[in-house]
């Protein structure tokens, strides 16, 4: 009757299983195949919500291992450095020197990563939000005890302490939730999404990423924010 979709990363989230369901006349859950594909590339994200929410400076780069010492001696750290297009942080780094940078930037050629985000490090709180349908959900604070939500931060068990409701004021809940919908609205999404926020020591709130197909375990972060809000997990 439905494709109920809880794939990741390339193939699974970024709109070619749900063009191939679109040409077969299958239904599916979550975003269409367009908003899915814009959503998975970093910079085209930023590229559309710029102008309706904050989020950090960014440059877009291609390059090989050529390139590298260029890159490094003309860039402003500290900076995060993203593959354009890949899930569950894999591949993301905080370079806060030189040499931080140049392992960054081969790390991701070794994945086969030739195109990356250098984004502005913004300190501060990483909360998350989900948008489920026509409202957000309460809020997820995310707190690894090393480092910052990487790879093994996310799926390393007791590696990070993960708070919801995140303890908040009600006006800066309101506005991440407000955020979160105008993000999902101005990428064309549908039925739900999660959000990736910073949260400076000052109130400022700088837009990340957003997932499509955000986890869906009963231990993952949206099922806990629906949990908060009332919803249980079946």
């Amino acid at each position: 009757d439905l494709v109920f979709l809880a794939l990741h990363g390339t193939c699974g989230e970024d709109g070619r299983v749900q063009a191939a369901f679109e040409l077969l006349g299958i239904p599916y859950t979550g975003a269409g195949y367009l908003s899915s594909a814009i959503a998975m590339d970093k910079d085209l994200t930023k590229r559309m919500v710029s102008d309706v929410v904050s989020t950090p400076g960014w440059k877009t780069v291609a390059y090989t291992e050529a390139d590298i010492d260029r890159l490094v001696e003309t860039a402003r750290l500290p900076l995060v450095v993203k593959p354009v297009a890949s899930g569950s942080s894999i591949g993301v780094s905080i370079a806060r020197t030189p040499a931080e940078l140049t392992a960054a930037l081969e790390q991701c050629l070794d994945m086969g990563s030739s195109t990356v985000v250098l984004e502005q490090y913004v300190s501060g709180r990483e909360i998350q939000v989900g948008y489920l349908v026509d409202r957000a959900l309460p809020s997820i604070e995310i707190i690894p005890k090393q480092g910052f939500y990487d790879y093994f931060n996310k799926y390393q068990a007791g590696a990070t302490v993960e708070i919801t409701p995140a303890p908040l004021d009600a006006e800066t809940e309101r506005a991440l939730g407000e955020t979160a919908l105008k993000v999902h609205n101005c990428l064309g999404l549908k039925a739900y999404s999660r959000s990736d926020f910073i949260l400076t020591e000052n109130g400022e709130i700088y837009f990340l990423e957003i997932n499509t197909l955000p986890g869906m375990t009963p231990t993952s972060l949206m099922p806990q924010e629906a949990a908060a809000a009332g919803i249980d997990y079946n």
